[in-house]
């Protein structure tokens, strides 16, 4: 495992697509995060090329197509970290009841629905923080409940040999 280059890591979600068990490391993790912000740049510069400045539709097929790689990884990443995949389940929940009081109540100028948007919008940012943080923080030696160890059992005595 330790001999993989950034772009195997990179790859590896795409070849566990849809996978939402077991473990992903940091690694993994985040050289894949890197990869699709190259990708998403290199789209949105081939959308402006086509003239797709408003809609990129380019963009936005590929970014439908890294989804649910997307998820599957963050979630092995939590699993990694000995947390349920839930978490990210939380953040998703806040941001679906924020966009469904803005159309529901839409642009009043009412103080309340101001204040909820403001409440809703911190919610979102303590979640989307604590996610971060998460993903910082290295996984569990050894195995856990959700897997082995993604670096092998024998990974601490290959770094430090």
């Amino acid at each position: 495992m330790t001999n993989m280059t950034p772009f195997d890591w990179a790859m590896r979600p795409m070849q566990r697509y849809a996978q939402f068990s077991g473990r992903a490391s940091r690694a993994e993790y985040w050289w894949f995060y890197l990869a699709t912000i190259i990708i998403g740049l290199i789209a949105g510069v081939i959308d402006g090329i086509m003239g797709n400045t408003e809609v990129g539709w380019f963009g936005g097929i590929i970014n439908l197509a890294l989804l649910v790689p997307t998820i599957s990884v963050t979630v092995r990443r939590l699993h990694d970290t000995d947390r349920s995949g839930l978490w990210l389940l939380i953040g998703l929940i806040a941001m679906v009841v924020l966009l469904a009081v803005a159309f529901t109540l839409g642009a009043s100028e009412n103080l309340g629905f101001s204040a909820m948007m403001v409440v809703a919008i911190i919610f979102i940012m303590i979640v989307a923080i604590t996610l971060f943080v998460f993903m910082v923080l290295p996984g569990t030696d050894g195995p856990n409940g959700y897997g082995p160890d993604p670096y092998g059992p024998d990974h601490l005595e290959e770094i430090f040999a």
